[in-house]
């Protein structure tokens, strides 16, 4: 057949429907494969959250050093600015690279939920570690009242922090996300097999259950009506909660389009082959940038509707500016109203396929380390241009103290 005649329309109407005909879900085929497929894979996803985060300590660090040398933080200004658009996107970069390995079944679920929760288990240790057993310790050694040193702190910390926590581990995120995950799509092989799968559903409420919990500490935090110990920050949340519905939607969704595959008489073990293919892939891509925007957009209405929440249980007018303010700033301290990196990161999962295996997976293990290294190094770094530049001549030690000094300390270490 011509071009030409390939370009005409046809009067037929059985060959127009059959044109016009877009094939079901349940009978796409690998056959029916698209060629696309997007270049970033789950481990770009994870080497552009780890980035971000050594630009979020950077930032930190260039920060500290502005506020005591002007003359830095105007060499610094135009940094600061990238830097500062960087830092809100490590969650969702590294919170979908998780959710596509979950989804990509590359490792399981097994392995996720113990990588996470021995990271957050890790996390959680060595912050009560440094902090209670060190900072507090050493403290108490120091005083006459070692009984009013957490009280202290507890004083100083609410006044420079209006909100009363800090919530930084991130991984507590990471393991409530892949938790739901498992609870609304696994299939086990025993135990809650056939109708019982459904008790198995039901347990998705408990991560749910959780992320509420820490969304109420976190607004009484804020409003004052409680204390929070240091120990329960690193138990607390990071993300906002629509993030978390965000991800909630889309493992409902992953399982209604499997039930809607298999309701035709395909089997999880084909719908396990259209998982692979590029065409769901870059639908999938396609839904996770229409609900990351929706959600974006949802959470402004939901931080407004939750502050009127707060305002009426507190008996709060609307029209007392003052007090409203405050439950306005509880809703944001708890992430009602915070979601907006999502609608940054959007963009970027048009580039994104989930299924794309990665060549060298170690490199998912070396990202971190390499991160984490650049942190440190980066810290040291600090320390050391802040001691050479913001110790004054005449507060610098002589050198004949430490040739005094030297013999003193070699004799102690000898005994």
């Amino acid at each position: 057949m011509s071009r030409k005649q390939r370009g005409k329309k046809t009067s037929d109407p059985a060959v127009r429907e059959k044109r016009r005909r877009v094939k079901r879900l349940h009978e796409i085929t690998a056959a029916d494969d698209i060629r696309y497929r997007g270049p970033i894979s789950y481990q770009g996803l994870q080497a552009l959250g780890w980035a971000c985060i050594v630009a979020s300590v950077l930032r930190l660090i260039l920060a500290i050093g502005g506020s005591r040398d002007p003359r830095l933080a105007a060499d610094t200004r135009g940094l600061m600015d990238v830097l500062t658009f960087l830092v809100p996107l490590p969650l969702p970069f590294l919170l979908i690279a998780n959710f596509s390995r979950i989804l990509n079944n590359s490792e399981g679920y097994k392995k996720q939920l113990l990588r996470n929760s021995l990271a957050a288990a890790a996390l959680y240790g060595f912050s009560w570690l440094f902090f209670s057993r060190y900072v507090v310790g050493l403290a108490m050694q120091v005083v006459k009242q070692p009984d009013q040193i957490q009280p202290l702190m507890n004083e100083y910390f609410a006044k420079y922090n209006p909100q009363g926590f800090i919530a930084f581990n991130l991984f507590i995120d990471l393991f409530l996300c892949t938790l739901t995950m498992y609870f609304l799509n696994a299939h086990p092989k025993r135990i809650f097999t056939g109708k019982k799968v459904i008790i198995l559903r039901l347990f998705a409420l408990l991560p749910i259950a959780y992320e509420a919990a820490s969304i109420w500490l976190k607004i009484q935090s804020a409003l004052g009506k409680i204390i929070l110990p240091f120990w329960s920050f690193p138990l607390l949340t990071v993300k906002p909660p629509m993030t978390f519905i965000l991800f909630l939607f889309l493992s409902i969704h992953m399982s209604g389009r499997e039930m809607r595959f298999r309701k035709h008489g395909r089997t999880h073990e084909d719908y396990l082959e259209y998982l692979k293919t590029n065409r769901n892939a870059f639908h999938f891509s396609i839904c996770l940038v229409i609900a990351m925007v929706a959600a974006t957009f949802l959470d402004f209405i939901l931080a407004g509707l939750v502050s009127r929440v707060i305002a009426g249980a507190a008996g709060v007018p609307v029209e007392d500016s003052e007090p409203y303010m405050r439950c306005v700033l509880a809703a944001k301290a708890a992430g009602f109203g915070q979601s907006w990196p999502l609608l940054l990161a959007a963009p970027v999962m048009l580039l994104y396929s989930y299924n794309k295996v990665p060549r060298l997976p170690i490199i998912s293990l070396l990202i971190p380390v390499a991160a984490i290294v650049i942190i440190i190094l980066m810290v040291f770094e600090a320390v050391f241009q802040g001691i050479s530049y913001f110790v004054p001549d005449n507060q610098k030690v002589d050198i004949d103290m430490i040739r005094i000094l030297l013999p003193r300390i070699a004799q102690m270490l000898s005994l």
